[in-house]
């Protein structure tokens, strides 16, 4: 067996070994505390949409509005110190989102929330369109809302329906990157400010061109993880053509040193003391002989 082909499989088995230590010291932490106080939130939303209630991304709480768009949570322990917590909503057709965190003093004893107006739930059609292309954007709040779709530094307004959906035309959008989000005014109560906003890209022709090779690269490296040994499929052929080009060169020095030019690449190469055959020669005039020039 040549050394090349050893190298090859020394590498793959490497590989291997590395791919599965490195799943074996994956884990998992899992926290619990037992608080001493009580945590209670109410407010409204678009009816029928999902809340969760989290803190700093641990789940501590779940609940889905009524029909009227209200919705409770209560009687949830908290610790001494407690001081802040984040509401992620979903419509009920799952449209849109929309992410509040709230902020308070630490926590001395219990900690009551009472009508909150949470903001319009928010989505895109697409969130990557080609420069001049038109965008929609949709999503929930109360029946009857005044929404207000913040786009950079401009603000566009609509009315939600009777089921509280509201949706905005973007027309020609001009090359650039767009941060949106929204925000409601209901019986002249306005909402809270949403904590994160959506991106909306325009790419230009040579942005669009980018981003076709990325989503194409990102399609092969999904096609070999589906196979079974995730990025190592993408691995092992990239690092062999490595070693094919590491044995190319240092076979072309070894037969430099025995005599041969060096050629690293070409898998031709020729003694310094071997002619090269007829055809690769010019073709000498008439009168000419070897070794000497025509005057």
């Amino acid at each position: 067996m040549s050394r090349f082909a050893i190298l090859i499989i020394l590498s793959s088995l490497f590989l291997v070994l590395l791919s599965t230590r490195a799943s074996a010291s994956l884990e998992t932490e899992v926290q619990a505390d037992v608080g001493e106080f009580y945590l209670n939130v109410s407010g409204y939303i678009s009816p029928f949409a999902s809340i969760v209630l989290n803190s700093n991304g641990i789940f501590m709480r779940t609940t889905v509005a009524d029909k009227g768009g209200n919705f409770s949570i209560s009687q949830v322990r908290i610790a001494r110190g407690f001081s802040s917590f984040c509401l992620d909503a979903v419509d009920y057709k799952r449209l849109g989102e929309s992410t509040t965190c709230i902020k308070f003093p630490p926590a001395t004893g219990n900690v009551d929330k009472r009508e909150l107006f949470l903001p319009p739930t928010i989505g895109l059609s697409r969130t990557v369109i080609a420069e001049g292309q038109d965008a929609r954007v949709f999503g929930y709040s109360m029946p009857g809302a005044k929404v207000a779709v913040h786009i950079n530094n401009e603000v566009l307004s609509t009315f939600a329906d009777a089921a509280g959906y509201y949706e905005i035309k973007l027309s020609n959008v001009k090359a650039g990157t767009y941060l949106l989000y929204s925000t409601a005014i209901y019986k002249e109560k306005p909402s809270l400010a949403p904590s994160k906003k959506i991106e909306l890209k325009a790419l230009n022709w040579w942005e669009r061109i980018i981003q076709w090779i990325l989503e194409f690269i990102q399609k092969i490296i999904r096609w070999f993880s589906s196979i079974g040994l995730g990025i190592l499929w993408l691995t092992i052929p990239i690092l062999i053509l490595i070693l094919i080009l590491i044995y190319k060169i240092w076979g072309g020095k070894r037969r430099k040193k025995k005599g041969y030019p060096f050629c690293p690449v070409w898998p031709y190469c020729y003694r310094k003391s071997e002619t090269r055959s007829s055809k690769s020669l010019p073709r000498r005039q008439a009168g000419e002989t070897e070794g000497e020039e025509m005057v």
